[in-house]
């Protein structure tokens, strides 16, 4: 090896050791970055103090609208059908006292007039034979025979004054024909079908003109302004629903309200819905409701004394609660008076003591906690801002 390259590797090297010297020096003169401490975090927890008073409960329930009396139109006669005062359709309203439809009673009400007829015969042929047998009860025939009109019905007959005068009616066949014609007149009453009640036909089988036979279903009416709101209530609230008890009926829909009444009580538990159905009356007032109309129930159950009302969602494995004392978690239990959709009414714990009224997770027994108070987070953030 000639000088020249012991003279360039000697520099190369002088260079290397010069730069290692160097970012040496230069790596001592930086300050080491600061290392922060993680913040300990603190668990807040809503809080009330217990304080027991008398809770009045409720049960929340939905049902559907039914009209508290419905009838089937039924024909009880045979003969062509038409419809009466009313059209028969449906929707269609009506007054009580409506003629809603008729059945042609032309010949039944010729042959009820010819057995009127025949009576008219049968009471003369007595007259004589009772004016000579039975003269102190002739009078009251005489005038009962002039009273008889065949477009009429047949007035109430004499009173028979003695066995023998009653006797000699019945060997005349007048009893007989006169419950005959009775019995027609009321058939031929039959024919007509007045409107029992105010209402509306909520559905119509036969059209005005068909012929119908007796048990033909013409169709269905229903009464207005008299309707009941038929509840599903679970069994475990039904010991507290009480027959007589006022309720508040709304909709959500139409922002509507009535009042209502407890008006009956199932005795056996629906199969379709596994509760109990509970029967409402509305009272309508001036608003307007609808027959299958869906509406929820607000039924007042019975008065819990020395009750704490608190969320459902606090409450754990059925009976137990946390409390805060001084800065841990303790478990109690209490006792659970009445179970609602969103809260519980509980008694157990001593007046005073804090209870936490917001679901927890992952707590536990002796948990350190602190109550979420607006003074204990204002401290604490000015112990910070001191701090820096």
């Amino acid at each position: 090896m000639n000088k020249r390259q012991l003279i360039i590797l000697g520099s190369t090297a002088g260079v290397l050791l010069l730069a290692f010297a160097l970012a040496y020096f230069f790596a001592g003169q930086k300050e080491a970055p600061e290392v922060k401490k993680a913040p300990v975090s603190k668990k807040y927890v809503e809080t009330k103090q217990v304080n027991y008073d008398d809770i009045e409960t409720f049960i929340s329930a939905f049902g559907r609208v039914e009209t508290a009396q419905s009838l089937d139109l039924l024909s009880e006669v045979s003969g062509r059908m038409y419809q009466g005062n009313v059209r028969l359709k449906e929707g269609q309203n009506f007054k009580k006292g409506t003629l809603l439809f008729y059945i042609d009673d032309t010949e039944s009400s010729l042959t009820l007039k010819s057995q009127k007829s025949n009576f008219l015969r049968d009471i003369a042929a007595i007259l004589p034979d009772m004016k000579i047998d039975y003269s102190d009860n002739f009078s009251s025939w005489e005038s009962y025979f002039s009273t008889i009109d065949i477009e009429k019905n047949l007035p109430e007959l004499p009173e028979a004054k003695s066995d023998k005068e009653k006797t000699f009616l019945a060997t005349r066949g007048i009893y007989s024909t006169y419950y005959t014609i009775k019995s027609a007149e009321e058939r031929l009453r039959k024919h007509r079908y007045y409107a029992p009640f105010d209402g509306s036909i909520s559905e119509v089988n036969m059209e005005s003109g068909a012929f119908i036979n007796p048990g033909t279903k013409i169709g269905t009416i229903i009464r207005t302004g008299l309707h009941e709101l038929k509840v599903a209530v679970e069994t475990r609230d039904i010991p507290w629903v009480q027959v007589g008890s006022p309720a508040e009926i709304y909709s959500s829909e139409t922002q509507q309200k009535w009042t209502g009444e407890v008006a009956r009580i199932s005795d056996f538990v629906n199969q379709n819905t596994q509760s109990v159905d509970v029967y409402l009356t509305i009272n309508t007032g001036k608003q307007k409701i609808y027959d299958g109309q869906f509406l929820q129930s607000a039924i007042p159950a019975s008065t819990v004394k020395d009750g704490m009302l608190i969320p459902r969602n606090v409450l754990y494995n059925s009976n137990e609660v946390f409390v805060v004392e001084d800065t841990l978690l303790k478990v109690k239990k209490v006792f659970v008076h009445r179970t609602m959709d969103e809260n519980v009414v509980i008694s157990g714990l001593k007046e005073g003591e804090s209870l936490v009224v917001e679901p927890l997770v992952n707590a536990h027994n002796n948990m350190v906690v602190f109550k979420s108070e607006k003074k204990d987070i204002d401290m604490e953030l000015s112990t910070s801002a001191g701090s820096n």
